[in-house]
């Protein structure tokens, strides 16, 4: 190994040593750039040198490279000898890079999002995505490199960046299957904010608590919500109050206790009254008419719904928007109006374009298979389920759900 080692020129060295503090599981040539102050070109030449030399293994799409489970005591007793001013400002600009790229992926994917933690200062540019698409591209294979790292900003007391992570992942996994990352970055949240920046834990915790339940971790999520809206006892701000208090009827609708989301709910659109926040005020609108739904009250369903996709597009939050309109379609089902639900499913489609939003394609071809088979049109919604069982199987630990609701949609036909 040492041999191997000597004969490379020393930039390539510079790139082995780095990797070994690298968070991990793996790397592409981007991080590694910003990392040394080189050129991308120039990293990716140094991972293709140390793959043809055996010291890193190359994994699929081809670009990405991890340390040779023989290299890694080598590369970890080559790091330590470097100089620890140097050593920490390159690790220092490595997490930097990917916490700058996450937060610039946010307009990009969440374009209606809304951030209650300032963005952190960085010492390098973040990677330009240029399109939504491109964004959620890069954050389905960064996903677990960002989680890895804002474990290692908190281990080098970044708390800044550490925050950051935790905000970005919420905004850009919530389109995703990827619930586990978020309720680990939202409680990591939570626990960096807890004694010092009091509102923005309840936020985080009140997220945690929604990914919780999305992942069916019911009685986790509940604890999670109840210790949220603890933390808003002595907050006087009715934003965070609102969120809390939908999020906490998000949580019990997940856990099939409709009547009491509907009283957390309700709770919640009165908070939203006295702020401004049409996003948030809608959202609850849009949730209530999921809690009506599953009280078995279709036309309150339908009227809540619609209310929210109307106030969601009017101010030009078209994911939103299109997520309202998939609950809209699955009431108007429920209603006997299948031919209207598919309108709605069209209009859900024309907002999110070419948006890459994978969890809410999927609602929304679940609304249309459960309207098509109202209709009895077995056909399409036999090409439907069974496109959706092939997307969901391996999509994300919070693919569960919808998985579970195409196969038992195609056992129906």
């Amino acid at each position: 190994m040492s041999i191997t080692y000597a004969h490379l020129p020393a930039p390539i060295q510079q790139v082995y040593e780095l990797i070994a503090d690298h968070p991990g599981p793996d790397t592409t040539a981007l991080p590694i750039a910003a990392a040394l102050g080189i050129s991308e070109p120039d990293a990716t030449t140094a991972l293709q040198r140390l793959h043809a030399a055996r010291l890193l293994d190359q994994h699929s799409p081809g670009d990405r490279y991890t340390l040779a489970p023989r290299a890694r005591q080598h590369a970890a007793h080559r790091r330590a000898h470097v100089p620890g001013p140097a050593r920490s400002a390159q690790n220092t600009r490595l997490i930097d890079w990917y916490a700058a790229t996450a937060s610039a992926a946010i307009p990009l994917i969440a374009h209606d999002a809304l951030r209650f933690s300032a963005p952190a200062t960085h010492e390098t540019a973040p990677h330009d995505h240029g399109d939504g698409c491109r964004a959620l591209h890069w954050y389905t294979w960064e996903h677990r490199v960002l989680r890895n790292t804002l474990t290692a900003a908190v281990d080098q007391g970044r708390v800044d960046i550490a925050v950051e992570l935790a905000e970005a992942t919420w905004h850009l996994a919530r389109t995703t299957y990827h619930h586990d990352d978020v309720a680990h970055a939202q409680h990591a949240g939570h626990t960096l904010t807890h004694y010092t920046r009091q509102p923005i834990a309840a936020v985080f915790r009140a997220r945690e608590a929604s990914a919780l339940a999305d992942l069916r971790h019911l009685d986790e999520a509940a604890d999670a919500a109840a210790a949220a809206a603890t933390l808003t006892q002595d907050i006087a701000e009715p934003s965070i109050r609102a969120l809390v208090y939908s999020h906490s009827g998000r949580v019990h609708l997940a856990a099939g206790r409709p009547d009491e989301a509907l009283h957390e709910l309700t709770t919640a659109l009165r908070h939203y009254r006295s702020v401004v926040d049409d996003h948030g005020h809608a959202l609850t609108q849009r949730r209530i008419g999921q809690t009506h739904l599953a009280l078995g009250h279709p036309a309150d369903a339908i009227r809540f719904l619609d209310t929210a996709a109307g106030a969601l597009t009017r101010s030009g939050h078209r994911i939103s928007a299109a997520r309202a309109l998939t609950y809209l379609a699955d009431a108007l089902t429920t209603d006997r109006q299948p031919r209207a639900a598919l309108a709605a499913v069209g209009r859900a489609h024309a907002l999110l374009g070419h948006t890459a939003a994978p969890r809410y394609r999927a609602g929304i071809d679940l609304a249309a298979a459960r309207a098509r088979l109202a209709m009895a049109d077995t056909s399409v919604t036999r090409r439907i389920t069974e496109d959706l069982i092939q997307r969901l199987s391996h999509a994300g630990p919070g693919a569960a759900g919808d998985l579970a609701a195409a196969n038992e949609l195609h056992k129906q036909l």
